[in-house]
C-alpha cells in the first residue's frame, strides 16, 4: 500500500461513469458521432480527423433510423433518468452507512456532459475521487474509454486530488445477487417450463481482433455466468453478443442468428438476459425487446426478458460496498493504471512511415531512371 493511498481523504467523492443516451430525438446524430468519433469504441488505422469526418458522415445516415427506434421506446433514453436513481440510491445507502460521500455522474458520449462534472467536482473541493463504472465487465472500449475521458477532462479544470478507479465486478456478490434476482421474477411471471427454456446472457459485442489483442473482455463474462449458474442448476444458460456494427468480425455467436439454431432445436421459450447492462436502455428495449423478440417467435419460441438491475438494492449495495472499502484504503486502483494503451502508432505512425517509403521509393525510382 502506498502512503498516498493510506492517508484517508478529508473530501472524499464518488463518480459513477456511463455511456449516455439522448435525452429527446434532436440529440441522437449528435449522440452517434460521438460513439464514433472515440478511438476505443471504434479502431480505425488512421489519423483521428479522418475518422472524425467518417464518423459524421455515418452518423448523418445512421439518425434517422436511430430516432426512428428511440421514438418506439418513447423518444428518448431512458439511461439518463436511471443513472440519476442509482446515484441517488447509492448516496443514501453510503449516508446510511455513516460514510456520506458526495456522488457525481459522468456520461461518456454525452456532449460536454463529463467536462462539466469534472468542474463540479473541482470546485466542490473534492481531494480524492473513486470512479465506479456502470459497466460490470472491464473492457477497453467502455469502462477503459470512460476512465480516460474522466482523466482528460479533470486535467483540463485543474483538479489537484487522487483519483482511483473500480476497475470491474464481474463476479461481485451484490452485482450477482440482484442478477439472479431479476431473472428469478422473469421466470416466477412467464413460467417457462426448463426443459424446454434456454436463458441466452446477451452481452454487447466486442470486435475479435480487440480480445485477441489482449482485452479481458470476454473473461470477465464467463466470471458472471460462473456466479450465476449455479444458483440455477435446472436451466441452460447460453451466452451470445449483440449490437455488432461494420463489416469486422465481432464475438460470436450472435444473438440475432443463434435463436433459429435455439427453435431447430426444440427450445420453444428463450429468456432474454441482458448480461453486461446494468440499465435498460435502447440495446434492451428496442433491439431485445423488439427485434430479437420478433426473431424468437419466427424460430417458434415464446420470448421473455429479464429486467435490468439498475436500483435493485443488491447491486447498491455492491457498489456501497466497492465506495466504504476504498475510502478506508482496501479498494480500487490508480485510474492511471486502468487507462487504454496508446494507438498513437496504429493511427499516426503508420501512415508516417507509410509515406517515408512512398517518397524513399519515389526517389529511387527517380534515381534510377
Amino acid at each position: 500500500m502506498t502512503d498516498q493511498q493510506a492517508r484517508p481523504p478529508e473530501n472524499p467523492a464518488i463518480v459513477l461513469l456511463n455511456f449516455g443516451g439522448p435525452r429527446d430525438l434532436r440529440e441522437v446524430r449528435v449522440f452517434l458521432y460521438e460513439i464514433l468519433k472515440d478511438p476505443n469504441t471504434i479502431q480505425l488505422p488512421f489519423p483521428q480527423p479522418l475518422q472524425n469526418i467518417l464518423a459524421w458522415l455515418i452518423a448523418r445516415r445512421r439518425a434517422p433510423e436511430i430516432r426512428r427506434q428511440y421514438r418506439v421506446i418513447g423518444g428518448k433514453s431512458p439511461i439518463v433518468q436511471a443513472t440519476e436513481q442509482i446515484a441517488a440510491a447509492l448516496q443514501s445507502a453510503l449516508t446510511a452507512a455513516e460514510q456520506p460521500m458526495q456522488v457525481f455522474i459522468a456520461h461518456r458520449y454525452l456532449r460536454g456532459w463529463s467536462r462539466q462534472t469534472a468542474r463540479h467536482i473541482t470546485a466542490a473541493g473534492v481531494d480524492s475521487l473513486l470512479a465506479i463504472p456502470l459497466y460490470p465487465h472491464f473492457s477497453y472500449a467502455s469502462s477503459g474509454s470512460s476512465f480516460q475521458q474522466l482523466d482528460e477532462q479533470l486535467r483540463q479544470e485543474g483538479f489537484t486530488g487522487r483519483v482511483w478507479g473500480l476497475r470491474s465486478y464481474p463476479a461481485g456478490v451484490g452485482y450477482v445477487d440482484a442478477l439472479a434476482a431479476r431473472l428469478e421474477e422473469c421466470l416466477r411471471q412467464g413460467a417457462p417450463p426448463p426443459g424446454e427454456t434456454v436463458i441466452l446472457c446477451s452481452a454487447h459485442g466486442l470486435p475479435e481482433a480487440y480480445v485477441k489483442a489482449g482485452d479481458p473482455y470476454t473473461r470477465e463474462l464467463r466470471s458472471t455466468l460462473e456466479a450465476l449458474r449455479p444458483r440455477f442448476p435446472q436451466w441452460r444458460f447460453v451466452l451470445s453478443y449483440q449490437s455488432r456494427v461494420g463489416p469486422a468480425q465481432w464475438l460470436t455467436p450472435y444473438t440475432d442468428r443463434i435463436l433459429s439454431e435455439l427453435g431447430a432445436e426444440g427450445m420453444r421459450h428463450v429468456v432474454f438476459l441482458p448480461l453486461s447492462f446494468v440499465n435498460d436502455h435502447i440495446e434492451t428495449l428496442y433491439e431485445i425487446g423488439h427485434t430479437y423478440f420478433q426473431a424468437a417467435r419466427d424460430a417458434g419460441m415464446a420470448p421473455h426478458r429479464v429486467a435490468a438491475v439498475e436500483t435493485h438494492p443488491a447491486f447498491i449495495g455492491e457498489l456501497c460496498t466497492a465506495a466504504t472499502e476504498w475510502k478506508s484504503s482496501r479498494g480500487g486502483l490508480p485510474l492511471a493504471e486502468l487507462l487504454p494503451p496508446s494507438q498513437h502508432f496504429a493511427r499516426v505512425g503508420r501512415w508516417a512511415w507509410g509515406l517515408w517509403l512512398v517518397a524513399l521509393a519515389a526517389a529511387l525510382l527517380h534515381a534510377l531512371l
